[in-house]
């Protein structure tokens, strides 16, 4: 009776028309989670501004006015990010006249869809059935993943990276040197590490991995491919950094300067392996009391799994090594070595830099963010539809068992995401979202802009004001730039320009007391307030 249930679950799932059905609700699915989610935050606004201004003939930069001359700009080149996403999103942000919102959600949306296509792909080219293709796509199309939910350049990367392990499997099948395969997988790294600073290192394990496995099969093609491909990704991203550091005097970036050995900042660590399943939080919107020794307990299993897997790695590789290893060990063992060095990077990372202030009273490390681990939780998820499928030839009972309910973990979240995706629908046009929010107040920014415009023409337009978010959101809305220094709005006298200048500034409702002269200066006008804000303007002529 149960044989019977299952064969027509597995037949109904392999049908062409379900196939097609669950491949669209998923992409549907996930677009309806990235408009929800969707906001540049810190790091994406200034990726954006970069965007803006390399499509005006700047570089990848930042600018900001000289308080000294308002209608001089300085342009300084942008390296806290590579530039990989600015360069990518500009072709989108031209498309789209300039419209940073609309660009932002259609690279984000297409690079969500590719990655369900590729995983699909992947698991076709292991030999998957389409049944257990299809419920992998259904379980990871509503899987709230961290660098979905906060929204970044993470997801544009992790999504060429599992494209390069696309073509790395079809190397692995097809074990013949191409010049297309060879040629994809190096490009799709190296825009990986384009786009993050963190794949920069990790993006050499694949070409690695490629020549030892060519190197003990004695396979030419494979040796010629990781060869190549760790040449090319040697040069081209050493002659990225070596450029950033031409330009602007360091290779890469890192924010905090304090340098040492903190091995505290290790308690705080994201317990990847574990939460690739089941996150804390989501264990906490039933017991909200325990979130905290839920993550306690989850560290300690994410060391045990990790330091198992660790070991048993070591165990296999030293008793079989790689010799005629398949096509889907292959991938097992290359997820491993890609999990263990983003971990082990992460971990370096921590013990050797000072803990950040990324917000006011939040101190952040580079283990404990959970964005950083969203190449893991995808690969994870792959390894154990791969590792299903091949259960029965595996030696030991646990290990059956082990497999099955890592598959069976995957429910909660899954759920929890229909259930949000459901929700949005529901509530749409009746809830807004943050990115709306903050679209209103850059847009009644721009009607004062323009309605002073209009009044009395001035040659630029400069924007200041206690909020640094606000104000490049603002910047980059109205192409204008920003007075970075803006405790200078306190004596306007102090302010000069060669040209007439229209200067608006904004400030928060919470921060007038800080501007009590500005506020008592005659020069100003006050030009309106919304959500929280109060605007003024005041025009600044040379002296």
């Amino acid at each position: 009776m149960i044989a019977t249930i299952a064969n027509r679950v597995k037949h109904f799932l392999s049908d062409k028309n379900i196939t097609l059905a669950i491949i669209l609700l998923a992409i549907l699915g996930r677009i309806i989670q990235l408009i929800y989610f969707f906001n540049i935050r810190v790091d994406g606004m200034y990726q954006h501004m970069a965007t803006l201004n390399f499509v005006t003939g700047h570089g990848i930069s930042t600018d900001h006015a000289l308080p000294g001359d308002l209608s001089t700009t300085v342009y300084e080149p942008l390296i806290n990010w590579p530039p990989g996403y600015s360069l990518l999103l500009s072709p989108f942000y031209i498309i789209f006249n300039h419209n940073y919102i609309a660009a932002g959600l259609t690279i984000d949306i297409l690079a969500a869809i590719i990655l369900i296509i590729t995983c699909r792909r992947i698991l076709h080219l292991l030999e998957i059935p389409l049944y257990l293709v299809n419920i992998f796509t259904l379980l990871t199309g509503f899987f709230i993943y961290y660098f979905y939910f906060i929204a970044s350049s993470d997801a544009v990367a992790i999504t060429f990276f599992i494209i390069a392990l696309y073509f790395t499997v079809l190397l692995f099948k097809r074990n013949q040197f191409a010049v297309k395969i060879t040629s994809a997988i190096f490009l799709c790294l190296f825009l990986s590490g384009l786009v993050k600073y963190l794949f920069i290192p990790i993006v050499f394990i694949v070409p690695v991995f490629i020549f030892l496995k060519g190197h003990i099969e004695k396979s030419t093609a494979l040796k010629k491919t990781g060869v190549i491909t760790f040449s090319l990704l040697t040069l081209t991203l050493a002659t990225v950094l070596l450029y950033q550091k031409h330009i602007s005097g360091s290779v890469a970036y890192i924010s905090e300067p304090i340098r040492g050995f903190f091995p505290e900042n290790l308690r705080d660590a994201w317990p990847v392996y574990p939460a690739s399943f089941i996150k804390p939080d989501t264990i906490g919107l039933i017991f909200p009391s325990v979130v905290f020794t839920i993550t306690r307990i989850f560290q300690a299993l994410n060391l045990l799994i990790f330091g198992g897997a660790l070991l048993y790695m070591i165990r296999h590789i030293t008793m079989k090594g790689f010799k005629k290893i398949s096509t889907h060990d292959s991938f097992l063992y290359l997820t491993f070595f890609l999990s263990a060095g983003i971990t082990l990077l992460l971990l370096l990372l921590s013990l050797r830099v000072a803990k950040e202030e990324n917000f006011p009273s939040h101190l952040w490390t580079y283990i404990e963010d959970p964005r950083y681990y969203g190449l893991i939780n995808v690969a994870l998820h792959l390894c154990v539809f791969v590792g299903y499928q091949y259960y029965h030839i595996l030696k030991t009972k646990a290990l059956k068992i082990f497999v099955f309910s890592l598959l069976v973990l995957m429910l909660p979240e899954t759920f929890r995401g229909i259930f949000f995706t459901a929700r949005r629908v529901v509530n749409f046009k009746k809830e807004e979202y943050l990115w709306q929010a903050e679209y209103s107040i850059q847009k009644y920014a721009d009607d004062i802009i323009q309605k002073e415009h209009a009044k009395l023409p001035a040659s630029n337009a400069v924007v200041t004001g206690s909020s640094y978010y606000l104000n490049n959101r603002v910047s980059i809305y109205s192409h204008i730039h920003t007075l970075t220094e803006v405790e200078k709005i306190n004596d306007l006298f102090s302010l000069n320009t060669k040209k007439p200048v229209l200067l608006l500034v904004i400030l928060q409702e919470k921060d007038l007391p800080r501007f009590l002269p500005f506020l008592s200066d005659k020069q100003k006008e006050f030009a309106g307030y919304f959500r929280g804000f109060y605007f003024y303007t005041t025009h600044v002529n040379p002296h």
